[in-house]
C-alpha cells in the first residue's frame, strides 16, 4: 500500500511508526489500530516503530514472511509481536522513561476491552494468543498470573527472555522457539481452497441466484478460559477454528450434537413432540436437546469427538483445579451465604398448617370427628425441610463465557451447596446453541445429593435464550422437582445470538439474524411468558453498559447486575431471598 492509499487513521498509525523508527523511507508491514473505536493504537505503533530502530525493515520482513500464507499465520505473528514488545521496551526503556508508564496504560486498555467484544470476536480469538497475552499484561500490571500449563508457562518464559536476541539472531531465535513447542517447523502449511461440484439441474439453478452465500456450519469446540493446551501441537489449534464449511444432513447433526454432550433425556418420540411445539414461530427450523452429559454407548466416536470429550474432561479437571485451591474462601462463602438464605426463611417463611391426628387442637375441626368420623382434628405443621419452591440456575454457556468458566463452575458449587444446605433443592444447567440445536445439559438434578457434577461446565457455540426460555418451561413439565412454586436464576449477558437465522416472514420477508433487537425481543416475549404461567423468572446480568437496556426489556427489574462473576452466588442469593420473602406477600 502506497502513502497516498492510506486511510486518515492510517496514515495517523504510520506517521506513530515512523516517528518511533526514526525513519520514514519504509513502509510497515503492520499498523495497530482499535478497529471499534476507530483509532490508532499509540503504545504498539511505538512498539512497531522500535522494532523497525532495532531490527530493521529487511530482518523483520524476512521473519514474517518465512510464514506467510501458513494457516497458522496470525497466531504466529501474535506470538512473534509479544517477544518483540518485551525485547524492544527491554532496549528502549532507559532511553524513554514514560514507556513504561504507557506500557501500564496499554495492560489496562487490553483489560477493559475485553468486555466490548462481540461474541464472534471471541469466538475468532486463538485462546493460546490470548491466554499468553493476558499473563504478559497481569505481569505488568503487577497481578498474579492466570493458571497456565507448564508447556505454556515455558512458552510465556521464552516469550520474555532475560537475554534479547541480537538483529542477526532474532529469525534464528523466534523459529526455534516455535520448533520447540511445536507451533511451527519452518514449512508453510497453506489451506487449500474448498471446491464444490455441482451437475445436473442443482447446478443450473444455482447459477442463475445471484450472490451465492456459503453457510458455516458450527462445531464444537472446549477452550480453556484461561489457556489453550499449546502441547497438542498444531492439531489443537487447527481443532480449535469456530466453524468450517460442511455437507450435513439432519441425522448427522443429530447424532454430532449426541456425541458432543451426551444421549437425550427425551426419547425420539417425545423430543420429536416437543419440538413441534417448541420449534415454530422465530424458531421455525430449530431443534432441541435436552441431556444429562451421559454418553452414548455402543458408538464409534470420530478423532474430532474423542478430541472434544478429552478437551471437556481436561476442563472439568480445570474447574476442579480452581475451585479447591480456594477452598478456604469457598467454604466460608458458601456457609455465609447459607446463613442469610436460612435466616430470610425464618423471618418470611411460615410453616404450613395441616390437619392431622395429634397436634394442636383446632375447635373448628371438632365437630368432624363425631359427624364424618375424621380424626384429623388437629392442627399439625408441614415438615421445615419439605421445599416451598425450587430453583433452577441457568448458565449461559456460549463462547461468550470462555474467559470465565472455571468462575462461573465454582460459583454455581457454591450457590449449590448453599441452597442443598437450606433444604432448597436446586437444579444447574447450562445452554448454548450448536448447528440449530439449543442444547440444556443438567449439570446438578434435584435429586443429586452431591453437587461435583457442576464441575463439567464448559462454554462453546451460540446462545438462543428464546428457545432455551421455552425449553425450560418444557422441562419444568417434564421434570418439575418436588414443589409447585418454580424460580429460575439466569446468568446471562442479555445478547441473545444465534447462527441459525430467523426463517422469511411476512415481517422479514428475507428473514433475519437471530441476535440484537430481534434476539432481545424475542427473548422478552418468551420470558414474560413464563411469568405469565406463575414461573418466577430472574436474571444474574453481567455484561456491558451497552446491553443494560436490553436487561431492562427482557427481564424488567428481575435482575441484578454484577461487574465480576465472583459476585454471582451472592446476587443469585439476594434473587432467592426476594422469591423467599414474595411468598407470603
Amino acid at each position: 500500500m502506497s502513502a497516498s492509499a492510506y486511510t486518515a487513521i492510517e496514515r495517523r498509525a504510520a506517521n506513530q511508526v515512523w516517528n518511533a523508527a526514526g525513519r520514514y523511507d519504509f513502509e510497515p508491514l503492520f499498523l495497530a489500530i482499535h478497529t471499534s473505536e476507530h483509532r490508532p493504537d499509540f503504545y504498539m505503533n511505538l512498539i512497531i516503530g522500535l522494532s523497525y530502530k532495532y531490527y530493521g525493515e529487511k530482518t523483520l520482513t524476512e521473519l514474517f514472511d518465512k510464514w506467510n500464507g501458513d494457516i497458522h499465520q496470525e497466531m504466529l505473528d501474535d506470538l512473534s509481536w509479544l517477544y518483540l514488545e518485551h525485547a524492544v521496551f527491554t532496549l528502549e526503556q532507559s532511553l524513554r522513561p514514560v514507556l513504561a508508564e504507557l506500557r501500564t496504560a496499554y495492560a489496562r486498555d487490553f483489560f477493559a476491552g475485553e468486555y466490548k467484544l462481540s461474541r464472534q470476536e471471541w469466538m475468532n480469538k486463538n485462546h493460546l494468543v490470548y491466554d499468553l497475552q493476558s499473563a504478559r499484561w497481569d505481569s505488568v500490571l503487577g497481578r498474579k498470573l492466570p493458571f497456565l500449563t507448564p508447556t505454556e508457562h515455558r512458552l510465556l518464559q521464552a516469550l520474555t527472555p532475560a537475554h534479547i536476541a541480537s538483529e542477526k539472531h532474532l529469525e534464528e531465535t523466534l523459529l526455534e522457539i516455535f520448533r520447540n513447542f511445536l507451533l511451527f517447523d519452518g514449512k508453510k502449511q497453506i489451506k487449500k481452497p474448498l471446491k464444490l461440484h455441482f451437475t445436473g439441474a442443482f447446478a443450473r439453478l444455482l447459477t442463475r441466484i445471484k450472490p451465492v452465500e456459503l453457510v458455516k456450519t458450527d462445531r464444537v469446540s472446549v477452550m480453556r478460559s484461561s489457556q489453550a493446551d499449546s502441547d497438542q501441537g498444531d492439531g489443537f489449534l487447527q481443532a480449535k477454528s469456530n466453524s468450517h464449511i460442511i455437507a450435513s444432513k439432519k441425522d448427522t447433526d443429530r447424532l454430532y450434537i449426541e456425541s458432543c454432550f451426551g444421549q437425550s433425556l427425551y426419547s425420539p418420540q417425545v423430543r420429536s413432540k416437543a419440538e413441534k411445539e417448541l420449534c415454530t414461530g422465530n424458531h421455525s427450523g430449530c431443534h432441541i436437546w435436552i441431556t444429562n452429559g451421559t454418553a452414548s454407548s455402543g458408538r464409534k466416536l470420530s478423532a474430532e469427538n474423542r478430541y472434544l470429550i478429552q478437551q471437556a474432561e481436561l476442563q472439568q479437571e480445570r474447574n476442579k483445579t480452581y475451585y479447591y485451591k480456594n477452598q478456604a474462601l469457598h467454604k466460608m462463602l458458601i456457609s455465609h451465604l447459607s446463613e442469610q438464605i436460612r435466616n430470610c426463611m425464618l423471618v418470611h417463611q411460615q410453616p404450613d398448617v395441616l390437619p392431622g391426628r395429634n397436634g394442636k387442637l383446632d375447635p373448628t375441626r371438632v365437630w368432624r370427628a363425631s359427624c364424618l368420623n375424621d380424626t384429623r382434628i388437629f392442627h399439625s405443621s408441614q415438615d421445615d425441610n419439605q421445599a416451598s419452591f425450587t430453583t433452577d440456575l441457568l448458565l449461559d454457556a456460549s463462547a461468550s463465557r470462555l474467559q470465565y468458566q472455571e468462575q462461573i463452575a465454582a460459583q454455581g458449587m457454591i450457590l449449590a451447596e448453599s441452597l442443598r444446605s437450606c433444604a432448597i433443592p436446586v437444579r444447574i444447567s447450562e445452554f448454548c446453541s450448536v448447528r440449530g440445536y439449543t442444547v440444556l445439559r443438567i449439570l446438578k438434578s434435584f435429586e443429586a445429593q452431591t453437587c461435583d457434577s457442576v464441575f463439567q461446565y464448559f462454554a462453546t457455540g451460540w446462545n438462543r435464550d428464546g428457545l432455551a426460555m421455552r425449553l425450560m418451561d418444557n422441562m419444568l413439565h417434564f421434570a418439575p422437582g418436588p414443589a409447585d412454586r418454580h424460580l429460575i436464576i439466569l446468568l446471562t449477558d442479555a445478547a441473545p445470538n444465534d447462527s441459525f437465522k430467523i426463517h422469511a416472514s411476512s415481517d422479514a420477508p428475507f428473514g433475519q439474524d437471530y441476535g440484537e433487537k430481534a434476539g432481545v425481543l424475542d427473548t422478552a416475549t418468551e420470558v414474560h411468558a413464563l411469568q405469565q404461567r406463575g414461573i418466577h423468572v430472574s436474571a444474574v446480568f453481567m455484561g456491558t453498559d451497552a446491553a443494560v437496556s436490553n436487561a431492562d426489556k427482557i427481564y424488567g427489574k428481575n435482575y441484578t447486575r454484577i461487574r465480576n462473576v465472583s459476585q454471582l452466588a451472592e446476587a443469585a442469593g439476594y434473587l432467592i431471598q426476594k422469591e423467599i420473602q414474595s411468598l407470603n406477600d
